[in-house]
């Protein structure tokens, strides 16, 4: 088995794995069953071609012709459909895509009747079998090329209209794809043509099935991927390092030119070059390509560096007016954008109204309002992550979800669609406009705009509670302003920095600015953890000093408990790690409809759990739901430590912690239950324990049916 032999199975296990992935990602969408056939066909044509290449004979060796050319004729067809869907474009040329497929039923006649007008038969050259063929293979030539190029043709014209820049990366992957099989198909053909002059053309590798794979796997990415890797910045890396593999290789020849090889040793040449490879990647070779990067993509640079500016001042910023303007005119400038709005919520008017709004070009986002119920607000507050728009259409379980409201979120003229929370409540949407260069917004930079949204978020909070301490009564409220001029002082001088700690360790973990030591990894986990454990202490004294104020707002929605369960029970799977402890859950398969505050009923689990797996070093956590005639019960039980009967009485007090080494040595603010027992209240329910010490514990709450 030569490589020759074995890249049409390479090709083909790489079609169909294409197929299945595609097929497993949306079923549902044309684009992707359209590229199935495709790459069926392709499929087809590979393993004909393995087949080929180890005929003993003509007859066998013409059989597996036929076979591949069954494969290949539908291709141009399916491609010219593929590229109409993708431009949105098949009623309108309805009459071009029926001649194609036509076409494509009349070569596959053609081909399976075995007429000598179109092959004659099989003939061998150097790299094996090919086929003898008549005077209808030239049309069929033609008919292959054209819809290929027509397809391509009709690309550009819609490429050079494209306002998305996600869409027009995606394009231009499939650009590229059609130019590399259309280049093999330029050497195959030349090839072909030129063996009946030049004889020594026939030594020249055939470049069908590598041209096809590649063409194939753009073509896949482009519709499996949801975020793309710049294709642009992908072609100028690879030109960069081309012209380096170039200047070496010109380097070596001339080398060549000048001294006799055969007195030369060895080592001579192998050891330069391998010192060369090790510069290349260590830490020198890595800093030469962050240079080559800061020059060929300094846009790119410039937008990176831009949010991380924008995510320091952030929390310097207490005036509201300023802070929006210094969030909106930043992004817009520093990216640069062609516009960015920042819309706030409005109780009065229940809805999110654009606050600040700055652009280059074009008319803006074209929206003043976004309703609460909307369901784009609905999935903002669900997910609370960016929502790239062209992902919505793309990503089966985001379009499932925008399907009833496609007209909405086509509205809103933005490329992305940024959600400000805090503490799990939704306050603002950051609409992001196209990029001025045209770029994507690639991975990286999604990471931290993210990490922006949350510090934005904060800062607006923090300007909001300043803005109300200064417009407070000195006299009637001196001492609600003290306290308020507290919590804004500590949201300020706390949660801020700490929100910056947490976010940019999580972007050092996940290797973002490039790898980690076993040390560094440690370290950077260390600080990411001490970090949100901190916050989290901070976010309760915060919480309990709200409720005591009475400004805790309550937002009533219907919500799926056995979603809600296994969500708080995955995010308390990491506190588990390391013990021998079962989490489970006991829960009938159909429960009364409940309404509740989504936010805080998690935030009521979350804490019991983590009590439960705190408290617990070997045995189990089972949450349980029971419906009761007027109420939900949820529980908590484990075996862990169990509690003293004296502590039973004030374990729901605020600032009480259990008078046990295990409770001292687990840290806290003694709020989590204080806080548990005010949400489960204002519910109009009520919360429990039951335990017996070293027996373990179960805490119940109720919460009314609707």
């Amino acid at each position: 088995m030569t490589l020759h032999n074995f890249l049409p199975l390479l090709a083909l296990i790489l079609n169909v794995s294409l197929a299945g992935i595609t097929l497993l990602r949306n079923s549902g969408s044309r684009l992707n069953r359209l590229f199935t056939y495709f790459v069926a066909g392709m499929a087809v044509w590979n393993f004909g071609v393995f087949m080929l290449r180890r005929s003993p004979d003509e007859s066998t060796a013409f059989f597996w012709e036929i076979v591949i050319h069954a494969g290949v004729i539908a291709l141009p067809a399916f491609y010219y459909h593929f590229v109409l869907i993708f431009v949105e474009s098949t009623t309108r040329h309805r009459r071009s895509l029926a001649g194609a497929y036509m076409l494509a039923i009349v070569f596959s006649v053609v081909n399976l009747s075995e007429t000598s007008l179109f092959m004659r038969g099989v003939k061998t050259t150097y790299w094996g079998w090919v086929p003898a063929t008549g005077p209808l293979y030239n049309l069929f030539f033609i008919y292959f090329n054209f819809f290929l190029i027509y397809g391509l043709v009709h690309l550009i014209r819609v490429y050079r209209g494209v306002d998305s820049s996600f869409r027009r990366n995606r394009a231009t992957l499939i650009l590229l794809g059609t130019g590399v099989s259309l280049v093999g198909g330029v050497i195959d053909f030349a090839r072909f043509i030129l063996t009946q002059f030049v004889p020594a053309a026939d030594l020249v590798y055939p470049m069908g099935i590598p041209a096809n794979m590649i063409f194939a796997l753009m073509l896949g990415t482009s519709i499996v991927r949801y975020r793309l890797f710049d294709v642009n910045v992908l072609v100028k890396k690879g030109a960069i390092y081309l012209i380096l593999w170039g200047a070496l290789t010109a380097a070596l020849v001339t080398a060549e030119s000048y001294a006799d090889w055969d007195q030369v040793n060895p080592l001579w040449v192998i050891l330069p070059l391998g010192f060369v490879l090790t510069m290349l990647v260590s830490p020198i070779g890595q800093r030469l390509e962050e240079r080559i990067e800061r020059l060929m993509f300094s846009r790119r640079r410039g937008c990176y560096e831009t949010l991380l500016d924008l995510s320091k001042r952030m929390g310097s910023i207490l005036d509201f007016g300023r802070l929006m303007e210094t969030l909106v005119h930043g992004l817009v400038r520093g990216v640069p954008l062609t516009h960015c709005v920042l819309m706030i919520f409005d109780p009065q008017r229940s809805a999110f109204v654009v606050y600040r709004e700055d652009t280059t070009v074009g008319d803006g986002a074209g929206i003043a309002s976004i309703r609460v119920d909307s369901p784009i607000v609905q999935w903002l507050n669900q997910k609370g992550r960016v929502l790239v728009k062209e992902e919505a259409k793309l990503n089966p379980a985001i379009a499932a979800y925008f399907e009833t409201s496609e007209n909405e979120l086509d509205a809103i003229k933005a490329a992305l669609i940024v959600p400000l929370k805090i503490e799990g409540k939704l306050t603002g949407i950051l609409l992001v406009g196209e990029k001025l260069s045209g770029d994507i917004f690639d991975d990286q930079e999604l990471e931290v705009l993210a990490v922006l949204a949350n510090q934005v978020a904060i800062s607006l909070e923090n300007a909001r509670l300043y803005e109300e301490l200064s417009n407070s009564n000195a006299q009637l409220m001196q001492a609600s302003r003290l306290k308020s001029q507290f919590l804004a002082s500590m949201s300020h001088e706390l949660r801020t920095p700490l929100n910056s700690i947490i976010g940019f360790s999580k972007v050092l973990l996940n290797r973002l600015d490039g790898e980690l030591t076993e040390r560094q990894e440690t370290y950077i986990r260390s600080v990411h953890n001490s970090g949100a454990h901190l916050l989290q202490l901070i976010n309760g004294i915060l919480d309990f000093s709200r409720i005591e104020a009475g400004k805790l707002e309550m937002l009533s929605e219907e919500i799926d408990l056995h979603e809600l369960i296994d969500e708080c029970i995955e995010s308390s799977m990491p506190l588990a790690r390391g013990k021998q402890l079962k989490i489970e859950e006991n829960m009938p398969l159909e429960l009364p409809p409940l309404s509740a505050d989504r936010t805080k009923v998690k935030q009521i689990l979350l804490n019991l759990l983590s009590n439960a797996i705190k408290f617990t070093a070997q045995g189990r956590v089972l949450v349980s739901v029971v419906a009761e005639p007027d109420a939900v019960r949820l529980s908590v039980a484990d075996t862990g430590i169990g509690i003293r009967e004296d502590d039973l009485a004030r374990l729901f007090e605020p600032f009480q912690q259990l008078d046990n080494p295990v409770a001292r040595s687990a840290g806290g603010t003694g709020l989590g239950l204080a806080i548990s027992k005010k949400f489960v209240e204002l519910h109009g329910g009520r919360i429990w324990a039951e335990s017996r010490e070293n027996q373990g514990s179960t805490f119940h709450f109720t919460l009314p049916l609707i």
